[in-house]
Parts: structure tokens; C-alpha cells; sequence
């Protein structure tokens, strides 16, 4: 694996094969999200996330997109990815990796960076900016310059975010190898003042 870390149980697929299709194949199965192209297949003590490739259009709500077009082109799949360390393919049937976008560089120098535009990514997703500060802080990587300046600039759409998912990955934050990093980038990009508004007296 490119980051060296343990894969867990579980484990993300990418195929040209509709979810109807899916569902068919295989005895255990969760529609997790079939709208959007999701169905999670239970294997043994696994659970295999099995995604349609496709792109995606509009995100009035700012999380999930309005319309989603299956595609058969992995290319086009990683494109609608966060972040370059997360927009890298690997082919079982013919052992191709597919990095479009320069992932390993990144990871090998340390890099979260945003997939294209990085103001364009977040508001896709508010939820991103935080988690680009969480794999910065798990990963002891630096955020891309462009990418960390748009976190301010797409503040208000991260305000939109369900509690329950800025919990989330802030608790990854605050377990993670040096959590002081995270919060530092909290602070400075102004999330901090959302996730936890009664510090904010308290800096100085």
C-alpha cells in the first residue's frame, strides 16, 4: 500500500458493474447507498465497498452530489476523488495502477493536496477541509498551499456540515500521533471557532 499502513477489514472496489448488478452476485449484501452507486458485500469477516465507476454533477447540499452518471473510465472516476493520495487505482485483473493525478509524489513527499480545485473539491463536500487538516495531522503530512487557502475561503459551506460528521473526524484528530498539529491548522484556517466556539475566548 502507499501510505505502509495496515488495510483493516475494510476494503473499497471500483467497478463498471451497476449496483442492481451487484446485488445479484453476490449472498450477503447491503444496498449502503444505491442512489449514489454503493453496495457493500459482505465476505467472511470482511466488508468489501463495492463502488460503480461514474462522475458526479452538482452539490446543491453540500455533500451529496444532485446527479450521479455511472462512466466506465477509472480516469474519470478518480477525478471526482478529495484528495491526490486518495485518487490512485490499482487493477487486479491486470495488476495496472492508475495515478492520474500524481498521488504517490504527494505521499512520498508529504503532501495533502486537493484533486483539480481545491475550492471547487470543497464545496462539493464541506466536509473536506477538515478532513484534509485530519490526514495532515494522522499522517504528520503539510496541507499544499492552495489547498490549505481554501479551507477559509469555503468556510461557510463546512458551517453546513452535520455535527455528527465534524465529530467524527475531529475525534480522528484528536487521536491521532501529535493532535496539537491538527488543532494548530484548526486555529489557523478558523474552523476551530466552529467545532469548539467557547474556546475562542480562550486563545490568546
Amino acid at each position: 500500500m502507499p501510505l505502509g499502513r495496515p488495510q483493516g477489514n475494510d476494503i473499497d472496489l471500483a467497478s463498471s458493474a451497476t449496483p442492481e448488478t451487484v446485488v445479484t452476485l453476490f449472498p450477503r449484501v447491503i444496498p449502503t447507498g444505491m442512489k449514489h452507486g454503493t453496495v457493500t458485500v459482505l465476505e467472511g469477516s470482511y466488508a468489501v465497498e463495492i463502488t460503480t465507476l461514474r462522475t458526479e454533477k452538482g452539490y446543491s447540499d453540500g455533500r451529496r452530489p444532485d446527479r450521479v452518471e455511472y462512466v466506465e473510465d477509472i480516469v474519470k472516476d478518480l477525478g471526482r476523488r478529495d484528495f491526490t493520495m486518495n485518487a490512485m487505482a490499482y487493477e487486479i485483473s491486470s495488476g495496472r495502477f492508475f495515478d492520474p493525478f500524481e498521488g504517490r509524489k504527494d505521499i512520498n513527499k508529504g503532501v495533502v493536496r486537493s484533486v483539480g480545485d481545491p475550492n471547487a473539491r470543497f464545496a462539493e463536500d464541506g466536509l473536506r477541509p477538515l478532513r484534509a487538516i485530519r490526514f495532515a495531522s494522522q499522517l504528520g503530512f503539510v496541507i499544499e498551499e492552495d489547498t490549505f487557502a481554501a479551507i477559509a475561503k469555503t468556510i461557510s459551506i463546512f458551517e453546513k456540515v452535520s455535527p455528527e460528521r465534524m465529530r467524527d473526524e475531529f475525534e480522528k484528530i484528536l487521536l491521532s500521533p501529535v493532535p496539537s498539529v491538527g488543532l494548530r491548522l484548526l486555529e489557523e484556517t478558523g474552523l476551530l471557532e466552529i467545532l469548539l466556539p467557547e474556546l475562542a475566548p480562550a486563545r490568546g
